[in-house]
């Protein structure tokens, strides 16, 4: 049962507040771990929300699992756990085009606002860090992010400060000139890969014992499947670090390492 990490250490079960994530290899051992859990609640007075509880295959297909007669577990082929939307795919694109979207929807709500000459340009910074960046980049530093979404992320952006700086996209004012407008240093990308950067390198500090790094450094022990390989969020992080010349072990300085991530990247 569960996902073997390294030397006999294995992986069953993730806990957050009153939620938990029971995690195996096959079918099997789901029914097996279910039922136990079911019952070790039972015996501690506790019930299971059997509406709230779902189970996925990751790149695979399944049915509803029968844990006992009073409880069906469904399947589902995407889930929200702790804001953040999980796929059978075991790619996040749905999640950040599902943050795009929130994304939209925030710029909608304070439209007036940043169309409004009586706002400040600092203002509308203000309402950039604590309200948009803050609803898009939620979770942002798990994301496996291709050419495309950069491509939706930087027009999300650019959206933004676009009204921010009362130009209409008719009027073809180049993005370099609304940035320099608007005092924009760095785009919503260089945001995302300094986040990515700080959480790796404050995983990599931990100790070889500790979980998340056991996690992080897992690899599946069967083989992958046939085609071109996916970019992978180590691939991001590896071009990330070459393009700013960190080197593995840097992260020991935290400090310098932070301030290596706030480099910029090239504009698309």
């Amino acid at each position: 049962m569960g996902i073997e990490l390294k030397n006999d250490t294995y992986l069953y079960t993730l806990h957050f507040a009153d939620d938990q994530v029971a995690v195996t290899q096959d079918r099997e051992n789901l029914e097996f771990m279910a039922r136990k859990l079911f019952k070790e609640y039972a015996e501690w007075g506790l019930t299971v929300n059997c509406s709230k509880t779902k189970y996925m295959c990751i790149r695979g297909e399944g049915t509803d699992l029968e844990v006992d007669d009073s409880c069906i577990v469904q399947y589902c082929s995407d889930y929200t756990y702790l804001g953040t939307k999980i796929t059978q795919s075991g790619r996040t694109e749905e999640e950040i085009l599902e943050r795009i979207i929130k994304g939209e929807r925030v710029i909608e709500c304070v439209n007036s606002l940043l169309w409004s000459t009586n706002i400040s340009v600092e203002r509308k910074h203000l309402l950039y860090n604590a309200i948009f960046k803050s609803v898009v980049l939620y979770g942002c530093e798990t994301w496996q992010i291709n050419k495309t979404l950069e491509r939706k992320l930087l027009a999300l952006e650019m959206d933004f400060w676009r009204r921010s700086a009362g130009k209409s996209i008719i009027e073809r004012i180049t993005n370099e000139r609304i940035r320099e407008i608007m005092g924009v240093k760095k785009t919503i990308l260089d945001e995302i890969e300094q986040r990515q950067l700080i959480w790796y390198g404050h995983v990599d500090r931990m100790t070889d014992e500790r979980l998340p790094k056991q996690i992080l450094k897992w690899t599946p022990a069967k083989r992958r499947k046939k085609g071109r390989p996916k970019v992978t969020w180590i691939d991001g992080i590896n071009r990330v670090m070459s393009e700013r010349n960190l080197l593995p072990g840097d992260w020991e300085d935290r400090r310098q390492w932070r301030l290596m991530g706030t480099r910029r990247r090239k504009t698309l």
